[in-house]
């Protein structure tokens, strides 16, 4: 599973501009040695630690919602912090292979679902897929080059029926910049990557997820 977490979370959290100058086309052999490329350096990641901007656009609001993020992971486990823009925690989420823990420290909450009773797998992510070819079952996949080295991959579903219209993730050799998704509803959300740290030293105490005595415990899906 290793990064399987991770996507999960990213895909929940994330949406940019689908009108945005991605920079030119690469097609043939460089766009199956590319895939094939960071498909590898994946494989060997068992822990990551990751810090980031996210803005949220909605379409009701004229201004982004502006936080800060950081995540950790190691091997099937992840912890994720969001800091909204007075400094407050208002979000905690824990990923292991059995259970999504969400805590939201403002209301008071603690939201707790099973991966079976949900029905998502935790390697459905698609830019982490070990496999590039796979991606072709299910995405159109773009990849592109802008005049300042980034390449962006842009994912398009082929099942319409879903919520997200398309899905970008930005590299510069191979290291993450930024992931963004564009919802047909037009909300938008950009992580801009400040850190990311493949294989660090993470200890069992940075996955743990502390709670309150006296918080209310939901379970929405049952």
């Amino acid at each position: 599973m290793r990064l399987g977490v991770l996507i999960v979370l990213l895909a929940f959290l994330v949406s940019t501009a689908s009108a945005e100058d991605l920079g030119s086309a690469v097609t043939g052999e460089a766009k199956t040695a590319f895939l094939t490329t960071w498909s590898e350096r994946l494989r060997s990641m068992r822990s990551l630690h990751m810090r980031f901007r996210q803005e949220k656009h909605l379409r009701v609001l004229r201004q982004a919602l502006v936080a800060q993020g950081e995540l950790w992971l190691k091997g099937e486990t992840l912890l994720y912090i969001l800091t909204n823009s007075a400094g407050t925690t208002e979000l905690m989420v824990r990923l292991d292979k059995q259970t999504v823990q969400t805590y939201y420290p403002l209301l008071h909450t603690l939201e707790v679902m099973a991966l079976q009773t949900t029905g998502a797998s935790p390697l459905a992510f698609p830019f982490w897929s070990p496999e590039p070819e796979a991606l072709a079952r299910d995405y159109e996949v773009g990849l592109f080059l802008d005049a300042t080295g980034l390449h962006t991959l842009r994912l398009v579903p082929r099942d319409a029926r879903g919520p997200v219209q398309e899905t970008h993730l930005v590299l510069r050799d191979f290291q993450p910049q930024a992931f963004v998704q564009v919802e047909k509803n037009g909300t938008r959300v950009r992580l801009q990557i400040t850190a990311f740290t493949i294989n660090p030293e993470v200890s069992e105490a940075q996955l743990a997820l502390h709670v309150p005595a006296g918080t209310k415990v939901v379970q929405p899906l049952k």
